[in-house]
């Protein structure tokens, strides 16, 4: 006979199941089941390569999503070069948990945030050993009108937002790298290799043939000489005599020195005093001027005394006249004229 089941023991089961499959989905799945994510369309012009389904979003370097579709057209016009990419956005996260006012799943506010703050997407390289790309969303003011390229589905709808886009300069920087390593590949290092190796085995043969013993032998040989000459007698005694001629200059120099000392002396004694009797002669100028200033006493005094010797000349000369027409006026005296 079979036992039968416990309905208490079936609904703790069960319960303990539901509870860990809710666990798993927080745990493994990051919280994706209540948080509010939205799908936008992004258009690169650069080179994708390296960008894969699952790499990061990123909004000022924190990951809000992911990459879900990578595709090579989508709702564009033909002749566009640009590759489609579909990314998925916490849209919560960015507006609750990171504290940014960035409320992309609102119209009005995502055309805000696109067409005057500047909102674009642009190509990162995660890692240059890798290559891995990765999408970061920023604002670029100066990044000028947004310019969208999804055009309208059958419908007449658009599928989902687009995030405009600007260049990141990966194409220029990955075909400059490119160019670098072809011309690094086109170097020929074994013929340069060969060219050293030949420079060296001449620079060998070079220092094989120098004669280092016949060098070492001239220089003994002159050291030698050198020291002969040092103890011949006859160099000791020019020596002698330049040592004694030294120091006669050496004294003649000192005497010289004490000449110039006492004739510098004597002279500076002669400017003082030449300076002492200019000073007399310009006191004396000065007080000159002074004596024959129009106003003085003393020049008056002179003017005075000539204006009486001016008289007195004229009277001697009056004089003069009356005895050179009576010469007997010394003897008789002068003749009274009147009766």
């Amino acid at each position: 006979m079979s036992k039968k089941a416990n309905p208490a023991a079936i609904g703790v089961f069960v319960v303990c199941a539901f509870t860990l499959a809710i666990l798993s989905v927080v745990i493994f799945g990051s919280g994706a089941l209540f948080s509010k994510t939205e799908k936008f369309v992004l258009y690169f012009e650069d080179s994708i390569n390296g960008l894969d389904i699952g790499a990061p979003v990123k909004f000022k370097g924190v990951r809000i999503g992911q990459v879900t579709d990578i595709r090579i057209r989508f709702n564009q016009d033909d002749e566009s070069p640009h590759v489609p990419v579909i990314i998925q956005i916490d849209v919560d996260r960015l507006k609750n948990t990171l504290g940014v006012d960035v409320n992309l799943d609102q119209e009005d506010e995502y055309r805000v945030q696109v067409q005057q703050q500047g909102l674009r997407g642009q190509l990162q390289q995660g890692s240059f050993v890798t290559g891995m790309l990765f999408i970061e969303l920023d604002y670029y003011p100066d990044a000028g009108p947004a310019y969208f390229i999804q055009q309208q589905n059958e419908v007449g709808e658009l599928e989902y937002k687009e995030i405009p886009t600007v260049s990141s300069g990966l194409t220029e920087v990955i075909k400059k790298v490119t160019t670098m390593v072809d011309k690094i590949s086109k170097i020929d290092f074994q013929g340069i290799g060969q060219r050293a190796e030949d420079l060296l085995t001449r620079l060998d043969d070079g220092v094989a043939e120098i004669q280092f013993k016949a060098i070492n032998d001239k220089a003994v040989e002159l050291l030698n000489n050198l020291d002969e000459i040092t103890e011949d007698p006859k160099w000791k005694e020019v020596a002698g005599n330049l040592n004694s001629t030294l120091e006669d200059g050496k004294k003649f120099i000192n005497s010289l020195d004490k000449d110039v000392d006492e004739l510098v002396t004597d002279l500076k004694k002669t400017l003082d005093s030449a300076r002492v009797t200019l000073g007399k002669i310009d006191l004396l100028a000065e007080n000159l001027d002074n004596m024959f200033e129009p106003d003085s006493p003393l020049r008056y005094q002179i003017g005075n005394a000539l204006t009486e010797l001016s008289d007195s000349m004229r009277a001697i000369r009056v004089l003069a006249d009356y005895l050179e027409r009576n010469p007997d006026a010394l003897l008789t005296g002068k003749q009274n004229n009147s009766n």
